[in-house]
């Protein structure tokens, strides 16, 4: 399969997934609260969204128009043509752009969208890497493409992380790493094991065989854990998207189970409780009833005090 069909594929796949009976995506749970919006994941959602409700409220319509102009601006008229006339609600989208809806509603929706990468186009990636490795090498993959893959996060990303090191039968693959750069616009780098949880290997997902090349994914909860004592912006915009999609007790167990020793560094841990605490609005540590009671008390104190 070409680079191109890949990416035809993964296009086609990802809309079917936003559009498929039960699955049908939010288009309101993408433009709220995410930093990055897939652009291809966005079209589902509103075909969806206009297939349930035919009708929708002005709101909606307003949603429709400014992400349909935001689309074209994105992929340029050519495309945004195509897939308007082979859409089964194109008809509605042009009549909702010719109603007078008035100013534009939301204006950051253009600078949002990108096309984050697939599970088809990583497949792609690794059959042109795999092509000429004999025997078989296994590769663990971490860093922000598990996510990506799953559909967890969106973002741009431009490397693909594989655990402690990028195997030497794999660097030795200069034209196909060449070829990945050029055609998929990544490069490859890597991870050290010992900012994952223990035991992370016992949890891996396996991705598939391509050429010589054995692929695992690391453990979403694990890539999770390990964003947790990060103070980079784009870590905590990962956390905070992928947390209404994860089992919160899952990710707290494993937190103290094998990342315990995240949570026993002085200087990680203080990083760990602020970013839980703003993920999902509560410590992770309740405090002692006693303490609570006492700054109930204060709170009391301060209030009667500003009455007087």
């Amino acid at each position: 399969m070409s680079p191109r069909n890949a990416i035809v594929k993964s296009r086609r796949s990802r809309r079917s997934k936003a559009v498929g009976i039960g699955n049908g995506l939010d288009p309101w749970a993408l433009v709220w609260g995410q930093p990055y919006i897939d652009c291809e994941t966005l079209v589902g959602a509103i075909e969806s969204d206009l297939e349930r409700t035919p009708n929708p409220d002005f709101r909606t319509r307003l949603l429709v128009r400014d992400c349909a102009r935001a689309i074209k601006s994105f992929w340029g008229p050519t495309r945004y043509k195509r897939w308007l006339a082979s859409s089964r609600v194109g008809r509605q989208i042009r009549a909702i752009l010719r109603e007078d809806l008035g100013k534009t509603g939301f204006h950051a929706i253009r600078r949002r969208l990108v096309a984050s990468i697939t599970k088809d186009q990583l497949e792609q990636v690794f059959e042109l890497l795999g092509q000429g490795i004999h025997p078989r090498v296994e590769v663990y993959i971490a860093g922000s493409i598990p996510t990506l893959v799953k559909g967890l996060t969106y973002r741009p990303t431009d490397d693909i992380d594989f655990v402690n090191e990028v195997p030497p039968e794999i660097r030795s693959q200069r034209t196909a790493i060449s070829q990945v750069r050029a055609e998929f616009g990544l490069t490859l780098g890597h991870v050290q094991s010992h900012y994952l949880p223990a035991n992370w290997i016992n949890r891996r997902q396996f991705f598939g065989d391509f050429g010589g090349i054995r692929v695992y994914l690391v453990d979403v909860y694990d890539v999770f854990v390990s964003k947790l004592s990060s103070k980079q912006n784009k870590h905590q915009d990962d956390l905070r998207v992928m947390a209404p999609k994860l089992d919160k007790e899952k990710a707290k167990e494993r937190l103290f189970g094998d990342g315990k020793y995240f949570l026993e560094n002085a200087y990680h841990r203080p990083q760990i409780e602020e970013n839980w605490r703003f993920i999902f609005r509560e410590p992770l540590f309740p405090e002692a009833p006693e303490a609570t009671k006492r700054k109930k008390k204060r709170r009391q104190q301060n209030g009667d005090a500003s009455k007087e």
